[in-house]
């Protein structure tokens, strides 16, 4: 819970430069945003990363591809959407089936989209029953104080489905005086929405929450979308070294689904996903701390056409328990234990799922500029027997503004309930032999400080093998019945690179860049939706009353088909003037040059929009 305020612009400038440093670098981290002498920022204390070890680290020392998404700046480049935020990512492609609210799919580093995972609040949100697509389609960033982009097999720390990387959100934590602020937004498609947040505590308690509503009607027929959401977070220290604490998020959203160009499919998508956790953390001195974490997540989509309705419900306990010993300031060690229960109902039809895990991961500097870090984990699914998976990792720093780094980690997926017993309903059938997917990646890469500490470049080479692919293998034409399978592989390898600039105090720039390889591991075919190229860039510049910026995102060299490359470019710009010392007023445009393109084959993405906001803090 320990935080300092600040409203000086340039105030943190070293500690974020070594924060950016730290880690591979997919936005301007040299500079914080310049705020309004009223409206003080809260910031760490220190650069942390979470995502890489389970615990705080500084991201200096972390030997794996971890990406801080820097929210504040996401904030004065006006980007509410969680979508938005990760296509600015190395490694990342967001694909989404059309216009907000429809489903959105993750790829990192050219894994399938069921091959990465989201952790809410230290809780596993998706696994191969319960998908994360619909809840993507409409999340904001709003309620969140840290969103880390994990690359790389990760299975060790995190179970199942982190084959491609491990997408981490936390729920905001607050601190120090009451503030917070109120945004309303309107615009294009009969666009509107408004985001209410506020956070404070004292010395020993802290609190913050939100609330937020959007509604637009988008630019197809019969493609409205109403989302609402919520989030509260609550901790104290009753006494020195004891911390309680709860957490609950909520986000509901129905979208209107008019289905692809060549195959229309009239539908209405409610998807409803409720999350609440609560956690005791003891601290023993400085060289013990035990973290016991509760949660429950509930989900329930329901897809209802003229044909008949599909309702999907699922409902997930957790119980974690995590330690962490630093005997000595050179070595940690980081173990636990996981228990999920799964209950699923599939139009209504019940199964169940378990799944016991537990791990170990250390961290050793054996020199100053050596850092070496290892770990083990071993889950047993109720539904595929077990799986042992490693991590291991190294960084190197030979010079006070270079680090050099290398890291390699298993990851495994296991089958979902459907996928081993089927579902008679979808003609599904099953298939008790199912394996889980596995996968082998590693990455080297070397981040670098630049122009006197005013830039950072970071440049990384990944190469992943998975294998046993889920594929849906049709067994009776006549039906359409099947099955899923496993009868594939795939090589991912390619290359990212990010620079980060600060050159004034008012002017910032970034840019990322992904050469992506990804084949089928028998034929050698490109696999779809995973582009050649991704290109991402921003520039701000900014004084106390004016911000203004202009962003471009570039996909080439995509393959839709086995045979038809595609590829298309979007540009944005914004610009806000702060009215008062209060008040702010903003305006954005999205595809500013009206560009026709699809993220997924058939579904017409959004041409060009306005909105304006309103935005008031306290």
């Amino acid at each position: 819970m320990t935080c300092r305020r600040t409203s000086s612009r340039g105030k943190n400038l070293s500690v974020i430069l070594s924060a950016a440093l730290g880690s591979t670098v997919a936005f301007a981290q040299s500079a914080p945003p310049a705020e309004p002498e009223h409206e003080p920022a809260t910031v760490q204390l220190a650069p942390l990363v979470v995502a890489a070890t389970r615990s705080p680290q500084d991201p200096r020392y972390v030997p794996s591809s971890v990406t801080s998404v820097p929210l504040l700046e996401l904030r004065v480049a006006q980007i509410p959407r969680l979508t938005d935020a990760l296509k600015a990512v190395p490694g990342i492609v967001v694909a989404r089936t059309g216009a907000t609210g429809g489903q959105a799919s993750v790829f990192i580093r050219g894994a399938a989209s069921h091959q990465t995972l989201f952790v809410v609040d230290g809780i596993r949100m998706n696994d191969r029953s319960a998908l994360y697509q619909n809840l993507l389609g409409g999340a904001s960033i709003a309620g969140y104080d840290r969103v880390e982009v994990l690359r790389g097999p990760q299975s060790t720390l995190y179970g199942s489905n982190a084959i491609g990387g491990i997408i981490l959100l936390n729920t905001t934590h607050g601190c120090g005086p009451l503030s917070g602020r109120v945004t309303a937004v309107g615009g294009s498609d009969s666009s509107w929405g408004g985001t209410a947040e506020a956070s404070g505590g004292t010395r020993t308690t802290g609190y913050s929450a939100h609330v937020e509503r959007y509604a637009t009607d988008n630019q197809r027929d019969w493609n409205k979308y109403r989302q609402w959401g919520a989030s509260a977070r609550v901790e104290t220290i009753p006494v020195k070294g004891l911390l309680f604490g709860v957490t609950a998020r909520a986000q509901e959203g129905e979208f209107q689904e008019p289905g692809s160009r060549t195959w229309p499919s009239l539908g209405t998508v409610n998807d409803d996903n409720h999350l609440g956790t609560a956690y005791a953390e003891l601290k023993a001195e400085e060289h013990f701390t035990s973290r016991l974490t509760v949660g429950q997540h509930n989900r329930h989509y329901r897809f209802a056409t003229a044909w008949g309705t599909s309702d999907l419900r699922n409902r997930r306990r957790i119980l974690d328990w995590q330690n962490t010993w630093t005997p000595v300031e050179e070595f940690e060690v980081i173990a636990g234990t996981n228990w999920e229960t799964s209950r699923y109902w599939v139009n209504h039809s019940p199964s169940s799922d378990r799944v016991t895990a537990a791990y170990a991961s250390s961290t050793y500097r054996p020199a100053k500029q050596w850092v070496i870090t290892g770990g083990l984990r071993y889950d047993d699914h109720g539904t595929f027997s077990s799986a042992t998976t490693g991590r291991a990792g190294v960084t190197f720093l030979p010079t006070a503004t270079t680090k050099l780094r290398a890291s390699f980690g298993s990851g495994f997926i296991a089958p979902g309930i459907d996928d081993r017993f089927g579902v008679p309903s979808w003609g599904q059938r099953p298939n008790p032999a199912l394996k889980p997917e596995k996968a082998n990646g590693w990455d080297v890469g070397i981040d670098q400080e630049i122009a006197f500490g005013k830039s950072t470049a970071s440049l990384t080479y990944f190469d992943n093998a998975v294998k046993d692919l889920f594929e849906w293998q049709v067994i009776d034409f006549t039906t359409f019945e099947g099955q899923i399978v496993n009868r594939a592989k795939a090589n991912l390898r390619g290359v990212e690179a990010a620079l980060a600039s600060s050159l004034t105090q008012s002017l910032r720039t970034r840019l990322s860049y992904t050469y992506l390889d990804a084949r089928d591991g028998d034929t050698h075919q490109r696999l779809t939706r995973n582009p050649r190229h991704v290109l991402d860039g921003q520039v701000t510049w900014e004084t106390a009353s004016w911000t203004l910026g202009v962003g471009g995102h570039l996909i080439a060299g995509r393959v839709e088909s086995v045979s038809v490359p595609s590829g298309y470019a979007t540009f944005r710009a914004f610009g806000s003037y702060q009215v008062t010392r209060q008040l702010k007023a903003g305006l954005r445009v999205e595809n500013g040059l009206d560009r026709a393109y699809e993220e997924v084959l058939g579904y017409p993405a959004l041409g060009r929009q306005v909105y304006g906001t309103l935005e008031w803090s306290f």
